[in-house]
């Protein structure tokens, strides 16, 4: 019955939201004719609501499948899915790396580490992705060095250093959290015994903590999938790349885009990523169950 409701009910908040995105900007209006100063416009912003709402009971703003169905509108949306799904696997394996190599360091080192975790965490992912482009501009300039294809030209889009910039903090962010679970779920008495045992510290991590570890991770990964996305339209805007959300920016920017076709192009884009979302939620639920956990 929960769910029952709670489908529906997401669905006209979803419709809801998107609503008053577009209606927002009528909140706003200049006081009078020729002043620089913004003022509130009530009746504006409601009258625009009402004409956004009417909008999807006219036959004539679904018409918007045959312009989303050509050539160049679905290698946009295959090309930026791609970047995501190779980002969130390199996120997944780099996080990984670093989480396990840091629960084999010893005591001191591992204070070191968490500390550079720590410090890459608090930078923005902008000045990380402009970093970046300027460290491989001083190699080209200086060295004549091009270690990867940056820019999105003549038609061939790269994959390899957008995917790197896309998942570089996330994956970072993806370790601290699973160092955090590995420290947490090494305290149990389980592994207690298995090192009374004389297990190896390697067989404690790859046989026994991984597998509890799953579904508390698979819980947390929505935030990593979601961090996933909004680098990605940082990295697609900053390396001028021809994916998916330089079409949603262009039809954002056409007056007469109906907000029908809005979700239409918003929810194709988004339906795979939940769809992995869910996955990897049903990934956690069966390691859950097997061990009594209920997630």
């Amino acid at each position: 019955m929960k769910k029952i409701i709670h489908y529906p009910f997401l669905f006209l908040t979803s419709i809801s939201g998107l609503i008053f995105f577009m209606a927002f900007p009528r909140l706003f209006d200049f006081r009078a004719s020729g002043s620089t100063h913004l003022g509130f416009q009530l009746s504006g912003f409601l009258k625009a609501i009402e004409a956004t709402a009417l909008q999807f009971f006219k036959r004539e703003s679904w018409q918007f499948f045959e312009s989303w169905n050509t050539e160049t509108v679905i290698d946009r949306y295959t090309y930026s899915l791609e970047l995501i799904f190779f980002s969130l696997l390199f996120t997944i394996f780099i996080g990984s790396v670093i989480a396990y190599l840091f629960m084999n360091l010893p005591h001191k080192q591992r204070i070191r580490a968490k500390n550079i975790l720590n410090f890459f965490e608090g930078i923005p992912d902008l000045l990380v992705i402009f970093m970046m482009q300027m460290f491989l501009f001083m190699l080209n300039r200086e060295f004549n060095i091009r270690l990867v294809t940056m820019y999105g030209l003549a038609g061939k889009e790269p994959i390899i250093f957008p995917m790197i910039i896309n998942s570089l903090l996330p994956s970072l962010f993806f370790a601290q959290y699973l160092i955090k679970v590995m420290e947490e779920e090494f305290e149990k008495q389980y592994i207690l015994l298995g090192q009374a045992k004389g297990l190896s510290k390697l067989q404690l991590l790859f046989s026994h903590l991984t597998r509890n570890i799953v579904p508390v991770v698979s819980i947390h990964f929505k935030t990593i999938i979601f961090m996933v996305l909004t680098n990605l339209v940082l990295v697609e805007h900053m390396f001028v790349l021809d994916g998916y959300i330089q079409e949603l920016n262009k039809l954002l920017q056409i007056h007469s885009t109906s907000p029908v076709s809005i979700f239409f192009y918003v929810g194709v884009f988004m339906l795979p990523v939940i769809l992995v979302e869910r996955f990897v939620w049903l990934i956690g639920k069966k390691f859950g169950s097997v061990r009594g956990m209920d997630i």
